[in-house]
Parts: C-alpha cells; structure tokens; sequence
C-alpha cells in the first residue's frame, strides 16, 4: 500500500501589490504638464518627464483593475482624464502630481468610450461607441453635463474641438466630416449638426471654368504650383494636383479648374475621379479645416457662417514613380498644424511637412513638400508638447522627438520599444533589479525593476525567438530560437554580452528550465527529444562551461516540464518519505543536493492518456564518473554524455495521467501539483513502476475546482514553498496555499484589453512577480510575506564573486564554432587526405550550423568509417578491377558478329535502378491517365450541365427549317426559318396566370352586367306598354356594330397578334389603364399572349417540318431510281441526296462521328478483347456460310441467280462471237460460216440498236424524276417563303407586346419614383417645419439675453463708483500716499516678453488664453506687499488691493458681458439668415411638392398607347393643349378619293417610265460626242509633244565631256585618260591628309601648353581662394569683436541711463514731497495767523 506524501502545514499570509505597469505598442500619448507626458497601458497609467533624456523619471499609475481606455490631458491645469471599462463606463479626473481624484463623469456611455479631449478652456469632451453613440460635453470644474446628442452610427476615425472655440466640435468619419456648433440659450447649451459628405469634395475637374480665386477677385494668382515645381526642380519630389472647388447655391456643385499651365502638365491625373477615404482631419486657424485621405489628397474646407456654401480646395499630392505603381502612398495618415505647415505621417512611415502660401481670409495653397523624418516602424499618432516646438510621433517602436526649432531629431527616443511580439519574460539574478524580455524578432530588452524603464536593447538578428530563460544564481540567460540555438548571454553594468552560441535541437524548443541550483540545464522540444546541459562557471572554456551531458528519446509530444533538486532520503518501512520542512524551521536545515528529479508531461498520439516521463538524475555517481574520466585524459575540451544503460546515473520512469493538464509543478519527490481547466489536483507519483507493457498512472489524491477561469501557468519559489502562483490564459492571478490546495485571493494581473497573459515568472528571493500580456504590456507585482523565508540557494558571496568574475572574464562570442565541431571537423579533414591519396571519393563534410545530434551522428559516421576504412579500401579497389574487366569483355563483345553479341542490358549491374525507372515510367503514365481521365470527366459534367440547361429542360426545343436546294442546279442560300425554344412553365406561374385570367374575366363580366342593368333601367321608364315582339332595324345595325367591335382594327389593338388567333379579348384597352393594378395585370396577360403566339407558330413550323420530312422521303424514293438508272447508263455522276442538316436536327451535335475525332483512338484491354472477339465471331459466320449454302446453290442453277429477269441486264451481256471465228482466220471461212457470222454481226447490230433505245429512255425517265424533284423542291420552297412571312409576323407581334410591357414597367417604375419623390418632399417639409420652430424659439431666447445683458450692463455701470469711492475709502491716507496709490489703481500690468511661450503654436485662441494666464500672475505679483509704496501700512495696503481686486473684477465683468452681448448678436444675425434661408427653401419644397403631385396625375391621365400604322397611313401632330376642339384646324391635310389617288400614281409611273427611256436615247448621243471629243484631245496632244521634241533637239548642248568622247576613236583610249585624271587627284588627296596630320600635331602641342597654364592659374586661384577665406574669417571675427564691445557699451550706458532716470524720478517724487510739505506748512501758518488776527485787532483799537 503507497503511503500519503506528507502535508505541507499551513502558510503564513502572503500580499501582492501592483509595483509599475509597461507595454508601450503604439498607443496615443497625451500631456499633463508642460514636460510630462502619459499613455494608457494594460490597468494602469504612465507617466514620463522628457525634458532631460538622462534622467527620465517614470511613474506608473494604477487604474480600478478594469483596464483604462481612452485618455486626455490638460497641461495648462496639470490635470487628466481616462475612461474604464466597467459596465457603465466612468471617467475619471485626476490632478497631477498629488493623483487626487476630483470628479467622476458618469452618464456619457452605455458599453465604452471612444474619445475624451479637453478644450483650452473649463469643458471635457467625450464620445462613447456603439450601440449609443453619444457626444456629450462636461463641465470639468463643476462636473455639468452641458449638451448631449446622438451622433452618426459608425465608428469615428477622428474628433476634436476647435482649439480657437470650443463651441467648434468635429467628428471625422471615412466618408464624411460632421462638425458640432454648440449655442447657448441661457442656461441651456444645444449642439447643431452640419454633416459634410467627402462625396462634395471629390469632383472631376472642368477645365475650361476660372478657379475660385479668380472668380472672386478678378485677377489671376500670381504663385502657382507649376512655379513651384520650377523654381525647386530638386527639392520638390511630389507632383501636386491642385482643385479648387465651391459650391453654388442650392445643391448643384459648380466646378472650378487651374490655369492652362497646370491643365497641361497634369491632364494625367486630374480627370481621374477617385472615391475618397477620410483619414485624418485637423483644424486651421483662420475658419477652415483640412480633411486628409487614403488617396493623398488634401481638403480644405473654408468653414462659413452660411452652411449652404462650402468653398474648398483639393490638393493631390502624388509621388511620380509610386503613384504609377500603386495609385497611393498615405501620405495623411495623421496630420497636425504648426507655424511651419502642416506635418503629415503617411502610411510609409515618412514624416512630412507641407507649406503654404500665408493667405489671409482665404484657402491656403500648398507651395512646398519635405521629408523631415523617416521610420522604420508603423506610425500610429503624431502630436507636439504644449509649446509647440517639439513634435512626438508615436510609432510601434516608441515615441520619437522632433526639434522644431532645429528640425532634427532627439536621441535617444523617449520611449523606446523593440519590435515585436513578447514571447518571454524572466528576472536576472542574484541582485534580481533587472526585468529581461525576449521578442520572437529577436529583440532582448532588459529593464528596470524599480521604475520599468529600459536600460539595455541588444538583438539576434534573422532569427525568431520562443523561449528564454535566466540562471537562478547567475546573471546569465539562454536564450532559444524556433531552429533549435541557443543564445547565451551574461548581463553586466555595459548590458548585454554574447559568450556562446550552441545549436542543440533540431527543431523548435517545447520547454527549458534550470535547476534550482542554476547547474543543470533541460530543455525538450517538438522533435521530441530530451537534453541536459551542465553549467560549470568555474571553467575558463565556454564549451566546458556549457556541455551537453545527456539526451534522450521522448514516446511523446511533451507540452510541460519541470524540476527540483532533493537532498538525501531516507527509508521508513521500505517506503520513500521526502521530508518537507516548515516555514519556522526550514532555515536550521542545510543539506547539500544530490538528485534532481526531471517531470516531462506528454502527449501520445497513439494512446488515449497522457504520460508524465521522468528522468532522476544522480549527482554523486555523476560527478564520481566525471571525476575518473578527467583524469584518464587531459585535454583543455573533454565530450562526456552520460550513457544510461552502462551507468546508474539516470533512472527512467513513465506513469500514465487521465486527466486533462495544462501545466504542473513539483512540491515534494512523489508530489506534483496539476491545473487543468478550472480545477487543481494534487497527484502522487507511486513508487511502484508496475508491470511490463502497463504504465501505472499517478494518484490524485485531492481535487480543487477553485480557479476563477481555466487554463494557465503554475509557478513555485523554494524561499516561500507553502504557497503557489496560479496566472490563468484571461490574466488572473490566483494565489494557492500549498497546504490544503485553497485559494487564498485572485486579482487580475492584466485586464481584458490585454487580451490575456502571454508569460510569467517569479523571483527567486521570491520579492517579485513580472507577468507579460499578450498585447507586450508588463506588470510586475511586489510581494509581502508574513513567515520566514526558506534556505537559501545560493552560493557563498566568496564562491559566487568568483563565478562572476570568471563569467565575465570570458571572451566575446564572434561567430565561433563549437569545440564539438571543430574535433569532429579535423577528423573529417583527416579522413578526406586518406580518401583522396587512394583516389575515392569522400563523404560531405559536416555542416556547421548542425545540431549537436546530427554532429553525434556523423561522429558516430566517422567512428564506424574508421573501423572499417581498411576494407573500405579493398572493396574499392576490387571494384575497380571489376569495372576494368567488364570494359574489356565490353569491347570483346563489340568486335562479334551481330548475331553472337550479347545484349547491352547484360552488362548492366544496376537492375534495382532499371526498376525503379520502369516505376518511375508507370507511376508517370499512370499519373498523366488519371489526369486526362479527371479532365474527359470535367468535359463531359460542363457538357451535362449544358446540355441539361439549354437541350432537356426546354419543352420546344429551338431548330430551323432551311429550304431543299440543289447546289448543281441553282447556287443560292437556302431560306433559313427558326421556331421559338420554349421553356416549360412551372406550377406556380400557371396557378398565377389562371387566377389572373379568371380575375379579368371576372371583371369583365361585371361590366358587361353592370352595362346591362343600367340599359335595362334606363328603357323601363320609357316604354309603359307593350309593344309587338319584331325585330326594329336599329337593333340590326347595333349587333353588327357589336360584331364590328369585336372585329376591331389592328391599329387600335396596338399590335398584329390577332393574326395568330390568340385570344385577346381579356386584355385591358390601352385607353382604360389607370391604375397600377391594372397595369401589371396586362403585364402578365401579356406575356402569357406572347408566350401563345410562339406557341401558335410552332404549332405552324412543326407542319412545314413534317412536311419536309415527306419531301426527303419522297425524294430518297426516286433517288433510288435515278441510283439504278444511272448504273444501267454507267454514269458515275453522284446523285444529290438531300437531308436534315445539324442545324434542323440538332441531336446530331451530341453525337461525335469516328471523322470528327483528328487523333488516333485509344482503346482500353478490355475494349481491345471485344472487338477481337467480334472479329472472331464474324470470320466464324462467314465460314459457315462458306460451307453448303443449299438456297444460293439452287438460285444459281435454276435461275441464274436472280428471281426477276430485267431487260437492261439481258441488254448488257454481250452476244458470244462464233468459235470459228475466234479459231481460223477469215480467208479459211466457209459459206456457211460467212453466213452464221453475218447473222452473228445482224443481231449485235440490232442488240445495239437496243441499247441505244433503252439509253433514251432511261436517261427521259431520269430527266422527268429530276424535274419533279425540282418541283416540289420549288413548292416546298413557297411553303417555307409564307411561313418565313408567319415568322416576321409573329416576331413583330411579340416585339409589339415586349414593347407595350416596357412602355408599362416605366411607367410603374415613373409612379414609384414620383411616389418616393413626394414622400422625400413631405419629409424634408415636415423637417425645415420643425427647424423653423427652433429657429424662432432660439431667435426669441436670443432677444430676451441680450435684454437680460443689457439690464446687466446697466446695473454694473451703475455699480461703477469706485473713482468716487476712492478718497471716502483711503480718508484717512496721507494725500501723498493717495496719489500714489491712485497712480497704482490706473496702471495697468505689462508683459515683460513680447513673445508668449507658445510661439509656434499656430492657434491664437490659446495664445490669447496663455497671455490671460500670464497676466493674471503678473497682476498677482503686483498684489504683493514688495511692490507697495514705502511708508504705507500692511492694513492699508491690503485694503487697497482689496479695493483694486473689487474693481477688476468689476472691469472684467463689464468685458465679459460686451463679449457675451457680441457673440449672441452674431449669433441673432445668424439666426434671421438662416430663418430667412429656411422659410425660402420651405417654400421651394412646397412648390416642389405641389409640382410633383400635379405630375403623378398628369402620368396617371396622359397614357401612353401604341398604334399599328397600315402602309400609306401618316403620323400627324397632337392637337395642342391650349387650343379648344372647335379652334383647331389642321390646314396641312385633305381627303382625297382613293380611286383619284390611284389613278394618279399610275400617271406618275407612265411619265416616269417614259422619262427613262427618254433619258437611254439622250445618254447614247451624250456617250458618243464625248468619245470623239476624247479622240480630238488625244491628236491634239500627240501633236504638241512632237513639236516640243523638235525643240528640244534644236537646243541641245555638246558638252567637253561630249566633245571629248567623239573626239576619241573608241572607248579604251577615253577610259584610260579618265584613270590619269583619277590617279592625279588620289595623290593630291594624299597630300592633303598629310598635311592636315601636320597641322593637327601642331594644334594639339598647343592644346597641352594651354592646359598646363590652366592647371598653373587654377593652382594659384586656389591659393588665392584660401587666403580669401581665411581673411573673411579674421575679418569676420573681428567684426564679431567690435560688435560685442558695442553692445556691451550700450547696455553699460542703457544702465547709466535708467540709473539716472530712477534717481530723476526719485528726486522729483521728493521734492513734490517737500513742496506739499512747504504748502501744507505756509497754510498752517496762515490759518493760525488767521486764528489770532481778531485779538490782535481788538488790541490796536
């Protein structure tokens, strides 16, 4: 009985918090104060200082545990916005740095946020996504929710305010642009909605129309783009395609084009009119918005008050090379304005800068394009800090900085990021500050613990990456690659250092994994192979530091590994018991590790369970062979692998699992711990392996369904071992007390925007656990733990220093090989010299990217080859001595006779590849067969389906009849006459056509009663008795007016079906169809008319078909004759044999005739067998016949083998001449045998004579058969001209009914468009009702705020007596101090920069916000007592700055409500426009309507009725609307006789023909003086050249030449002076040539000279230039000199001055001091001299 594995006791608490959150992939950034910016990752916010790169400070945020999504900030106010994701989604407002929450918006979502933007001034704006798509705008500061509306439902590509008005709001969509105006009306905000169709902007472009400009100006743009491109040809690298478009009132679009210029050079692109795909959008500065597309176009909307017209311009920017190739280059992807231009991300990750032409109140032109910045990676956003002079393009490689001001960019980038997925993650040991991430394109980042911010990058280039793994004691990692290499790296203070590179598998890598101790190395992959790699750093040799000790086979696919050092066990009772150590008491325990245990779980194909394999590994026995190997040799590189069956160092066990896992851990020896799905087992590993060919399987002994979601990793740490880590696929962290298998807490480590957890790990000294999510975000969670912690691993610090210091003394990995390769590779060397000396061939030698068991096996190959290299030698060589003789019995064989030569084949030794070929041969054939028989089977199913669709589900199918013609005798065309091929109808259109029938005829009957009884009531009252029963002759002439009727003419019918006897009496009269019902009931009933009357005439073309077949009958018959006829005549003229061609019988088509088929017949074995045996059954039968064939025996003897004699046969046999005549000549005839061959020559005479007879006869007889075959062919023919006639006819009828439904279906079609027409009317009435109603309550509200304004104004003017109030309020102030502080009162502040800090932000709005903000600090430090006059009392001053403070803001409300009255009369004005605008465009869709309504009654009433015009009849004009019946004459036309008309026409024809032969005798008397007119012209010219001849004779000129060719005797003497005279010029030539040498080498010494002065002056110019510039330098530096001391003199003196202007001040305030002082000093005098004047009077009196 297995014993229980001991339980571990109870865990002490143990807490996890969330230490920093990273992942940057792209997302948009955003600024929370003028040098800190953030982005959203996983759950968490970060937070990055990029003013100093150096010292990048990084804090990371935590959210709700939710995700965060989308994210604003206001660097002005240090705040931020993010939304969550919880159900409904909150906002959260924080202020930065202290991260205090202020507000939650709640109420703007159902599901979650798509956008969040702050204005520049108190408002937050949100839009949240589907299903309710609402745009809501907050009051940030008091947490209102101002306005709210629905908008467009479909997702945004792009919103934002309006950086100058944040009443502006716009949402970009692919296909539009709907910009938001948000309207006050007191206390009530109201958003209007204008949408843009990008459909406006995107027109083709008219050339001959002037562009917008010049409309409105009169006068042509002076800078165009074709002087653009002129004036940069090298810089200017886009083609711009320039449209400036407007629209003219209403909806119609006028189109505007560019000069002449640009018409010619772009005429390529600009008539292309491609469909437009919004990008970006952003907005100007000066009333208009750019619109960027996919198709590198830029819209420019210039944004009015009157929203009806949109002028814009459209500017195509188009690279030459790649717009020709791919039509577009992204050129907008993402677009923001600056001072400098717009700067545009395209979709090539090119950063690019478009400028204009500054033009004020008007659409700007583009005039320039440059690349400013060029990445590798795809741009996502691109944005500028809130001074605008640096611009952050935000990519999938990071935030990149771009100075604007020197236009460079920033290194390093501020985020950087490799590219890449995350597939990896662990943490460097001992000190564990590091985090190290692996992507699968090879990118190894390490980052840091403490902040998360990456210190080091290194990358393995062309390979992909699944795996790394770091050393639990050492900072060293391995890192694996999917072809089976391992990287090892060391990580020092300078970063990343390859020391070796090792292929070790095959193929990918499954798991990897150290020991505890960091000594052993396992690794298994999906070449279901296991290794194990020891790790010695105390070795001075890489590959002795990493050697690969053991590998073996796996029966499965593994999926999970792990592995666990054990110390010493002991026995009780036979049964292992691994002791396990509490957290108390585990730290007295030291016992060094002995064993390691390996658990590989896998999956076998074959088997229905999995399988746990595990290998023990013995360190003592291990290192006790080790040992004694190492000192039977001595080299530096020694190969040791373990071999298994010769030692005891590994144990193998296998033990089967039934239970879905996904991943295990090992607790204790015989202990593991499962997940799977939701659940955790804890399993025991039996110590009984069990019987052969039965696996044992573990025991689960408890089982756990706690985990909040299924799947996942497990993860241990040896210093906390009572508790487990569980990370879930979804990303929840479970925390499991390995006691009782209970989950303590679960959090979630990544959130569902994540997309799950990728990879995990944990610490060592178990402080921490970093976990990497699928979307490359990192979390790394910091742990608290109660108890204390377990033994420590590690090394001594003294042995731990040394292994370092011996790691990092290792050489630098450089493309190296292997030791194991070079050894095997010097061996192969070797052998290759042995091979080549005895002249073989040798083997390939070993590669050197091979895995480590390809080069054990071709170790192996080359230990096999050199035990038996010796017979490998002899073998050679005895088959050489082979080869040799077979050559020479070859040759032997080639100098014997034909017949005793031996085949070639009996030399041949390579039968096996003879076999294969003749596989290879049949596997081919057959291959090819199978081909053409797939092939054959697809032609024939496409014949099938063909023939099924268009032969065997036609119920008529489609033939002609062509006419019998005998070629010999008429060459002409046969008449060609086709019936109609009729699909069959189904059940359902017949049930249809039948109800609508029964349903007219119905009707038909009504009115036909409803007549009747109204006849019938209308007589009663007429007739009161009665009256004798007789026929009245009107009731005579009304039947046959009934009959008439009935009869009616064609013409009114509208068609000639009639002709076909179809029933037409149900249709509808042309006159009578109103509404639509009876309108598609004629259309039905017509096209059942149509269907009959094919019917009728093929029920015609079926008769003339049969009776063609009677004529070819008939005709076959007397072909007979005229065949047996022609045989008695022996003429061998063939016989026309007409028959039905495919055409007429087109079932022949489907028959292929032995002629048809061009290539040999291939026929099958079995095919090849049956026609053998009827070849064989046919021989058979004619023998039998041949035997005794009684009846031909008997015919022959009794009547000469015929039954019936026939003249013409008797006629053919010759008469026998008399043998006497064959035998003697004539001279030796008797008289009796003259006389028998004068009877002999009578009867030839007369037997000829007979044939002669019989010859007319038959060839009589063969005329007549033949002209009664020509006969009926001719009467045939006349049938097949009257149905050719019934064939026209019954086309034009069906052509007159098709053209009826047509004329129908419009008008169906014009109802319904008029019907949705009226309804668009009623709508769009009922809508500009309702606009009209808000219009005038907002014009009303409007009115009664400007009367609330204006109260207001008026109460605060009245409030305004703070002049007044000024010396009550300061009475007790020295006048002195008054001034002073009213001087203060009325001085406003100044700025003291004349730029504001935002300099290049392009949007005054916020310039004018930023300048407020100034000026309030400025007035704030005003406020302080440092600038209070001196002598004056705190109190006092305070007082007075109160006072101040009162007045200002008195001022400013004063300002604000002017501001406020000018907006609201803008907006009034705007109002009455647009009331004026809607009731006029209310007006035209009333009128529009009534239009409309007038027109459907008019369609209904005004039909359209086809009419059948006889020959001779004429069409005449309607008579006019405004003309009464008794008004209208037609003047133009008069009714003749038709008698006087024919008569007529005859005396035309007789004058005509008369005429004609008048004109005959006219032409020959013509013809003939125009011939001798010829004739006279022709003397007359034969007469003048031989007159001309003469002349020419008579002036003929004798040259010398001539002269001296007669002067000379004959020819030769003449040739030979011409060949003086020719040598005598040749040699003047000559001359000449060599004096033109002469000249030449004279010139070109010249020429030399020449350039060496040049050379000489060039130098010297050099010099000079040198000289020049180094006296520009000395002189520009001196004036640099000069000038400092003057601007240091000025600023000394500028000093001097403003020193003596204070102390002029100063002295100026004092004296009027003083002066005050004096004054009040004389009237104190005076007033006391005043106050004792009367006594003193009293006195002298």
């Amino acid at each position: 009985m297995a014993v229980r594995a001991t339980r571990l006791q109870s865990a002490k608490p143990l807490t996890l918090s969330r230490w920093w959150t990273n992942g940057y992939h792209g997302q948009s950034i955003a600024f929370v104060d003028q040098t800190v910016l953030f982005y959203a990752v996983d759950d968490g916010l970060r937070f990055h200082d990029f003013v100093d790169p150096s010292n990048q400070t990084c804090l990371t945020v935590q959210a709700n545990g939710i995700g965060v999504g989308v994210i604003t900030g206001n660097a002005d106010m240090h705040l931020f916005a993010f939304a969550d994701y919880q159900s409904p989604p909150i906002i959260h407002l924080q202020q930065y740095p202290s991260l205090q929450e202020i507000k939650q918006f709640t109420g703007g979502a159902e599901l979650e946020y798509s956008a969040l933007e702050f204005s520049a001034t108190e408002e937050l704006l949100s839009l949240s996504t589907s299903p309710d798509y609402l745009l809501t705008i907050w009051n940030w500061r008091t947490g209102v929710k101002l306005a709210q509306c629905e908008t467009t439902k479909k997702p945004p590509v792009e919103i934002s305010f309006n950086p100058n008005s944040w009443y502006d709001i716009g949402i970009l969509y692919r296909d539009q642009i709907n910009l938001y105006t948000c309207e006050r009306q007191n206390d009530k905000y109201v958003l209007f909605e204008r949408p843009l169709t990008l459909e406006l902007f995107n027109q083709t472009v008219a050339h001959n129309q002037p562009t917008y400009q010049q409309t409105k100006t009169k006068q042509s743009n002076p800078l165009r783009v074709a002087d653009v491109i002129r004036r940069f040809p090298s810089r200017f690298s886009f083609t711009l395609v320039d449209s400036t478009i407007g629209t003219d009132q209403g909806t119609s679009v006028k189109l505007v084009a560019f000069d002449t210029e640009n018409e010619d050079a772009f005429q390529t692109y600009i008539d292309e009119k491609i469909q437009l795909v919004a990008t970006s959008f952003c907005w100007g500065d000066k009333g208009y918005i750019f619109i960027g597309t996919a198709n590198d176009s830029l819209i420019q909307v210039l944004l009015q008050f009157d929203r009806e017209k949109q002028p814009f311009r459209a500017t195509r920017f188009a690279e030459e090379e790649k717009f020709k190739t791919t039509g577009s280059i992204g050129m907008f992807k993402k677009i923001s304005l600056h001072k400098h231009g717009l700067f545009c991300a395209g979709a090539d990750d090119i950063v690019r800068l478009v400028t204009f032409e500054n033009q004020d109140g008007a659409l700007q032109e583009a005039n320039n394009v440059s690349d400013v910045m060029d990445l590798s990676a795809n741009i996502t956003t691109v944005t500028f800090n809130p001074a605008y002079n640096n611009l952050f393009i935000c990519s999938k490689q990071g935030v990149d900085i771009l100075d604007l001001i020197s236009m460079e960019p920033k290194q390093p980038s501020i985020i950087p990021i490799a590219l890449g997925k995350i597939v990896d993650i662990a943490t460097v040991n001992p000190t564990n500050e590091i985090v190290v991430t692996i992507r699968d394109t090879g990118a190894l980042e390490a980052w840091s613990i403490k902040d998360g911010s990456r210190k080091f990058c290194e990358y393995i280039e062309n390979q992909t990456i699944n795996h790394l793994v770091t050393s639990p004691v050492l900072p060293f990692m391995v890192v694996t690659s999917k072809t089976g290499i391992f990287y090892f790296y060391e990580l020092n203070k300078a970063g990343f250092r390859l020391i070796h590179r090792l292929r070790v598998h095959g193929n990918e890598i499954r798991c990897i994994k150290f020991n505890p101790h960091g000594t052993l190395l396992v690794s298994v992959g999906m070449d279901n192979s296991l290794f194990l790699m020891e790790i010695k750093p105390d070795e001075t040799y890489v590959d002795n530091i990493f050697q690969i000790i053991y590998r073996t086979d796996l029966d499965g696919e593994p999926f999970a590994l792990d592995l666990d050092d054990f110390g010493k066990r002991n026995t009780i009772d036979g049964d292992d018991v691994q002791h396990d150590y509490d957290d108390e008491h585990i730290g007295n325990i030291q016992e060094k590790s002995n064993e390691t245990r390996i658990v590989i779980a896998l999956n076998a194909k074959t088997e229905k369970y999995g399988r746990f394999f595990i290998v023990d590994f013995d360190w003592q026995q291990y290192r006790e062979s080790r040992t004694l190997q190492t000192s039977i040799t001595s080299d530096s590189y020694m190969d040791y692998v373990i071999n298994d069956s010769a030692t005891k160092i590994i144990t193998k066990t296998n033990f089967a699992f039934h239970d879905a896992i996904e991943d295990f851990l090992i607790t204790a020896r015989n202990q593991l711990i499962t997940v799977g799905g939701t659940s955790l087992r804890m399993c025991r590993i039996p110590d009984e392996i069990g019987k052969p060919g039965k696996l044992t399987s573990v025991e689960a002994q408890d089982s756990l369904a706690g985990l909040s979601s299924a799947g996942g990793h497990l993860y241990k740490n040896k210093t906390i071992s009572s508790w487990v880590i569980c990370i879930s696929r979804d990303g929840i962290l479970s925390m499991i007390r390995a006691s009782d298998m209970a989950v303590e807490s679960s959090l979630p480590a990544h959130s569902s925007i994540s997309r799950g957890c990728c990879r995990s790990a944990w610490s060592v000294d178990s402080k921490y656990i970093v976990s990497v999510a699928e979307d490359n975000s990192i979390v790394v969670f910091e742990t608290k733990y109660a108890g204390r912690f377990g033994p420590n691993l590690s090394y001594a610090p003294e042995e731990l220093n040394h292994k370092m210091r011996n790691l990092a003394t290792l050489v630098t990995y450089e493309n190296a090989t292997s030791a194991l390769y070079d050894s095997i590779n010097d061996r192969f060397r070797a052998y290759e010299k042995k091979f080549q000396m005895v002249g073989m061939v040798p083997p390939s030698g070993p590669k050197e990217d091979s895995s480590w068991l390809q080069l054990k096996e071709y170790e192996a190959t080359l230990q096999n080859l050199d035990a038996h290299l010796t017979s490998k030698i002899a073998i050679h060589n005895e088959l050489e001595r082979i080869r040799k003789e077979l050559h020479e019995l070859m040759a032997i064989n080639g100098t014997r006779e034909e017949k005793a030569q031996l085949d070639r084949r009996e030399f041949d030794l390579d039968s096996e590849e003879q076999e294969r070929q003749r596989k290879e041969k049949d596997a081919t054939i057959s291959k090819m067969r199978d081909e053409t028989i797939t092939k054959n089977l697809v032609r024939l199913m496409k014949r099938e389906v063909i023939k099924q669709q268009c032969w065997d589900s036609m119920s008529v199918k489609g033939r002609c009849i062509e006419g019998i013609i005998n070629p010999i005798r008429k060459q002409a065309a046969p008449i060609v006459v086709e019936n109609y091929p009729l699909l069959p109808r189904s059940l359902e259109e017949v049930e249809n056509i039948r109800q609508v029938i029964e349903r007219r005829r119905i009707e038909i009957a009504e009115k036909k009663l409803r007549r009747q009884i109204f006849s019938e009531s209308s007589t009663v009252h007429e007739t009161s008795v009665d009256v004798p029963a007789r026929e009245d002759p009107s009731t005579l002439d009304n039947e046959e007016e009934h009959r008439e009727q009935k009869t009616q003419s064609i013409a009114l019918i509208g068609s000639v079906s009639n002709e076909f006897q179809v029933d037409t009496s149900i249709l509808y009269n042309q006159f009578e169809l109103y509404t639509p019902e009876q309108k598609w009931t004629q259309i039905v009933l017509l096209n059942n008319l149509i269907y009959k009357i094919k019917e009728a005439f093929n029920k015609e073309f079926e008769t003339a078909y049969q009776r063609k077949l009677q004529e070819l009958a008939k005709i076959r018959e007397k072909n007979i004759r005229i065949k047996q006829i022609n045989a008695d005549l022996d003429d061998t003229t063939p016989v026309w044999e007409p028959d039905l061609t495919e055409k007429e019988k087109p079932i022949l088509l489907f028959d292929v005739k032995d002629s048809e088929v061009k290539v040999e017949r291939y026929y099958t074995p079995e095919q090849l067998k049956q026609l053998e045996e009827q070849r064989l059954n046919e021989e058979r039968r004619r023998q039998m016949e041949k035997l005794d064939n009684w009846r031909e025996r008997g015919l022959n003897e009794m009547m000469g083998g015929v039954l019936q004699v026939r003249r013409e046969d008797e006629l053919k046999k010759e008469i026998p001449k008399p043998p006497f005549a064959v035998e003697k000549p004539e001279d030796e005839w008797t008289e009796m045998e003259k006389q028998v061959y004068q009877q002999y020559l009578q009867r030839v005479k007369e037997q000829q004579e007979e044939r002669d007879k019989l010859r007319k006869v038959l060839s009589t007889e063969a005329s007549k058969i033949n002209e009664q075959i020509q006969e009926n062919c001719d009467a045939f023919e006349q049938i097949l001209i009257q149905l050719h006639r019934r064939r026209i006819l019954a086309q034009t009828a069906v052509i007159q009914e098709e053209l009826k439904i047509s004329r129908l279906v419009f008008a169906l079609v014009k109802d319904r468009l008029i019907e949705q027409l009226e309804e668009t009317y009623e709508k769009r009435a009922k809508t500009l009702e309702g606009k009209v109603h808000e219009l005038e309550l907002s014009k009303r509200a409007l009115e009664d705020s400007l009367n609330n304004i204006d109260s207001d104004k008026r109460r605060l003017k009245a409030d305004d007596t703070f002049d007044k109030q000024f010396p009550r309020e300061f009475a007790d102030v020295p006048s002195a101090l008054q001034d002073s502080l009213k001087r203060l009162l009325t001085k406003r502040p100044k700025l003291k920069q004349t730029k504001t800090v935002d300099e290049f932000n392009p949007y005054t709005a916020r310039q004018m916000r930023l300048l407020e903000l100034e000026f309030d600090k400025i007035q704030a430090d005003a406020d302080s007592f440092t600038n209070a006059p001196p002598s004056i009392v705190r109190n006092i001053w305070e007082r007075f700055v109160d006072f101040r403070k009162r007045r200002g803001e008195l001022e400013r409300d004063l300002r604000l409500q002017e501001q406020e009255e000018l907006v609201i009369k803008n907006l009034k004005n705007i109002r009455e426009t647009e009331l004026t605008r809607k009731n006029m465009e209310f007006e035209q869709i009333q009128n529009l309507l009534t239009a409309s309504k007038d027109a459907r009654i008019d369609d209904t009433f005004d039909l359209y009725v086809q009419i059948v015009l006889k020959q001779g009849q004429i069409e005449m004009e309607a008579q006019p609307a405004d003309l009464s019946p008794d008004q209208y004459r037609n003047t133009d036309v008069e009714l003749v006789n038709r008698h006087e008309i024919e008569d007529l026409n005859k005396a035309i024809i007789e004058s005509a023909n008369l005429k004609i032969r008048h004109m005959e005798k006219t032409k020959g008397v013509v013809n003939e003086l125009q011939s001798m007119k010829w004739e006279k012209e022709k003397l007359t010219f034969e007469i003048t050249d031989l007159k001309q001849r003469a002349q020419d004779i008579t002036f003929l000129k004798v040259t010398r030449n001539v002269q001296e060719y007669l002067a000379c005797r004959d020819d030769t003497i003449f040739e030979s002076h011409k060949q003086r005279e020719l040598q005598m010029l040749e040699a003047t030539i000559e001359k000449m040539k060599q004096r033109f040498e002469d000249q030449k080498h004279i010139k070109e010494n010249e020429i030399h000279k020449l350039q060496h002065n040049n050379l000489s002056i060039a130098n010297v110019t050099l010099a000079v230039d040198e000289a020049l510039q180094n006296a520009n330098v000395n002189l520009y530096e001196r004036k640099n000199i000069i000038d400092q001391r003057i601007v240091e003199q000025s600023k000394v003196e500028q000093q001097d001055r403003i020193q003596q202007v204070v102390r002029r001040r100063r002295l100026v305030d004092l004296a009027k001091a003083q002066a005050q002082e004096v004054a009040y000093l004389r009237a104190e005098v005076e007033r006391l001299r005043m106050k004792t004047f009367p006594a003193l009077v009293q006195i002298e009196h």
